[in-house]
């Protein structure tokens, strides 16, 4: 096949794309013929992929040239005209021929289609798809028809988001009780392995750690007095919250111009360090976490002055800071840090004059190589900034500013919204949104967030309405107004926090499942409903609606943190929980916990199975539905009854004194023995059994 028929096939290829994407009349055509006839047809036509549209194509240019060299009138005329030519006559100029001149008989179609799919399984389908094709009875196809019929059919198997697009509505006002009437500032979803729970912070420094169905587990105060005394103080506030995944750390942001890092690898959190006498007062922060690249970690966080501070932990999991003593809470000044002993610790850089006005939002992307930061400057609205420097600042320019931003580099987008209620998406190389999304009422937007799992763009106003956008349509779904308990009350002023939209739970299925059969097929016009053939060719195909998780977006850390199946909302003390629609066994990689207990014990391990049991008893079959739990935090911290109790009864009196391996004469660790228990366990469980076997068959006998 030359290249440029081939060039020519790819076209026409991906003209089947873009016209099923725009002409919708094709979307109402329908098939001519019987339901059966329309079947067979469909499922010829859905095993058109680039590769066999390509061998089809060379058929149809073969059958063209044969028939040329077998139209003895056409070369007979030609012959005529050159020896007129000669002589100088000129005869008129007949019509040009049409463009397609690719066509095939009724028995070169059905032929074809059963050479390149190797068998005669599919000729049927071919005699139908003919029949439909020559709806005037001319016994010839010609290949515009069938790449007509390709595009109609893809039209008619697509629909608008907006068509199918279920109304959402908010679920679970909660308010939360530690807040005491302070307005939330952030929920920082704190996640491990076997469990998971919200750390809620409040304004004026109340800190409460919540489960995932939100049940307040533990809460505290805020520290701030040097003297060691836990109370509050006054013309202080929280600005920002953040969790540090790899070293376990929770860190706040206050308005005195200090950082305070908690140790939060329990429920009950304990302040480890307090940096104070900052340059200015802290707005916001973002955190890179260290990988297995890279053993470094960056704390960045913006100022009210347009400024922009890194903080790079060179030992992010053995220590942040120079620890004076474990046992009370560390106090250092800002400028003892580029300073020994902390040198050695961490290194501090600074980015003066970022922006003109106050920093709203700073974000890592791309594993910490690129940091975006925003703000009501009017210059520069957003500036995306290459941290090792090797790279140009890309600045985003908006007339009032930006207020809040969402990345997620897999895409290679940014959304923004700020006060004149647009939400714009960017490209980070533009130099100019590519979309703009307004809803009819456009209020000032809090908070945005991408959900890319659902292909959805969520907007938080300050009127308390959510607007939810297609993210590829860019269509306006739905508009929800959250009716908060305290809208309507007589001098309760309605207050946000710098953060209004918040990741729901983790949740995890308690079972693999099979897949059910009659699964429903999710159609779209988006383009996660192409694919590239062989030939290099665009195709419409079938897809899932956990597709994505096909697409390598399961590694973009913004992809995971709202790959949930419920969004949170805030304003003042009270959260609202928002389901997503067409959410169903959303499973996220588990993440660590350390509230668990630090080493085995006794009563952790399962207990072995009654002998009772018998075999020929029927297992209940599970559920075809998955069923979801909550990830919630262990309370390994808080026992239920008294730990010596536990001990006794586990028959581990002694266990917290240092000799108490020698004291019971054990040549090996304890921890040993209860591996080889559990080991063990599958060889023990069945003796016993057939010991109880035999012992019941052997009163059965003397009973007879």
């Amino acid at each position: 096949m030359s290249i440029k028929s081939e060039k020519s096939l790819l076209e026409e290829c991906s003209e089947i794309i873009e016209r099923s994407y725009s002409v919708r009349s094709a979307s109402d055509e329908s098939l001519s013929g019987d339901d059966e006839d329309e079947s067979l047809a469909r499922v010829l036509m859905n095993k058109m992929t680039p590769a066999v549209l390509s061998k089809l194509r060379r058929c149809f240019k073969k059958n063209n040239e044969r028939s040329k060299a077998q139209d003895i009138d056409k070369r007979v005329e030609e012959v005529m005209r050159a020896a007129a030519a000669e002589e100088g006559i000129e005869f008129v100029e007949t019509a040009p021929p049409p463009q397609d001149t690719l066509w095939l008989d009724e028995n070169g179609f059905v032929t074809s289609l059963e050479d390149i799919f190797g068998n005669h399984k599919y000729t049927p389908h071919a005699h139908k798809l003919f029949q439909l094709l020559d709806n005037f009875s001319t016994g010839k196809v010609w290949w515009r028809q069938l790449i007509n019929r390709l595009v109609a059919v893809g039209a008619k198997k697509t629909s608008t988001r907006a068509e199918v697009w279920k109304p959402l509505s908010e679920q679970d006002v909660k308010r939360l009780e530690h807040c005491k009437r302070e307005t939330l500032v952030k929920l920082v979803s704190v996640e491990r392995e076997q469990s998971f729970c919200y750390v809620a912070v409040s304004r004026g420094g109340r800190v409460g750690v919540y489960s995932g169905d939100m049940q307040l587990l533990y809460s505290y105060e805020m520290f701030y007095h040097r003297s060691g005394l836990h109370g509050r103080v006054k013309n202080r506030w929280i600005t920002d919250a953040i969790y540090l995944p790899d070293a376990q750390f929770l860190v706040m942001s206050a308005s005195d111009r200090s950082l305070t890092l908690y140790d939060a690898a329990t429920l009950s959190h304990t302040p480890l360090y307090c940096i104070t006498g900052l340059p200015n007062i802290p707005t916001c922060m973002a955190y890179s976490p260290s990988s297995h690249t890279c053993d470094t970690s960056e704390l960045a966080f913006g100022t009210e002055r347009g400024d922009i501070t890194l903080i790079k932990f060179l030992q992010p999991k053995a220590q942040l800071f120079h620890m004076k003593t474990p046992d009370a809470i560390n106090y250092y000044f800002w400028m003892e840090l580029p300073d020994p002993p902390h040198s050695s610790y961490c290194s501090i850089s600074r980015w003066r004059k970022v922006h003109s006005r106050s920093v709203k939002r700073v974000a890592f992307s791309r594993g910490g190589i690129i940091l975006v930061s925003c703000s009501h400057d009017a210059t520069a609205s957003v500036r995306i900034r290459h941290v090792p420097g090797k790279m140009d600042d890309y600045v985003f320019k908006v007339t009032r500013g930006v207020t809040c931003f969402h990345v997620v580099s897999a895409l290679h987008l940014v959304a923004t919204g700020g006060c004149d209620g647009a939400v714009r998406l960017w490209q980070p190389c533009a130099r100019a949104p590519y979309a703009t999304l307004i809803a009819p009422t456009s209020p000032a937007i809090l908070d945005i967030a991408i959900v890319a799992a659902h292909e959805l763009v969520i907007a938080c106003c300050n009127n308390c309405t959510v607007h939810i956008w297609d993210l590829y349509e860019e269509c306006l779904l739905q508009t929800i107004k959250i009716k908060f308990p305290f809208l309507g009350v007589l001098g309760k002023k309605v207050e946000f926090g710098p953060y209004c939209i918040h990741p729901g739970p983790v949740r995890k299925e308690e079972e693999e499942e099979e897949p059910m059969l009659d699964e429903p097929i999710v159609m779209s016009r988006r383009a996660s409903s192409v694919y590239q053939g062989s030939t290099g060719g665009l195709m419409l195909q079938y897809e899932n609606q956990n597709d994505w998780d096909k697409k390598g977006l399961e590694d973009e850390p913004e992809y995971r943190r709202y790959n949930r199946c419920e969004l949170l909302l805030s304003c003042c003390d009270f959260v609202c929980t928002l389901r997503l629609a067409g959410t169903v066994g959303v499973v996220v990689p588990p993440p660590a916990d350390t509230l668990c207990a630090r080493r085995p014990s006794a009563w952790d391990l399962p207990d072995y199975p009654a002998t009772s049991t018998s075999s020929s008893t029927p297992r209940p079959r599970p559920s075809p539905v998955p069923t979801q739990q909550l990830l919630s935090p262990s309370t390994a911290e808080f026992p239920l009854t008294d730990l010596d109790t536990l001990l006794e009864n586990a028959g581990l009196q002694g266990i917290l004194e240092k000799d108490f391996v020698l004291m019971q004469g054990l040549k090996n660790d304890l921890n040993r023995k209860l591996a080889e228990m559990e080991a063990n366990k599958e060889v023990i469980v069945p003796g016993i059994k057939h010991h109880w076997d035999t012992l019941w068959k052997r009163k059965i006998n003397a009973e007879a």
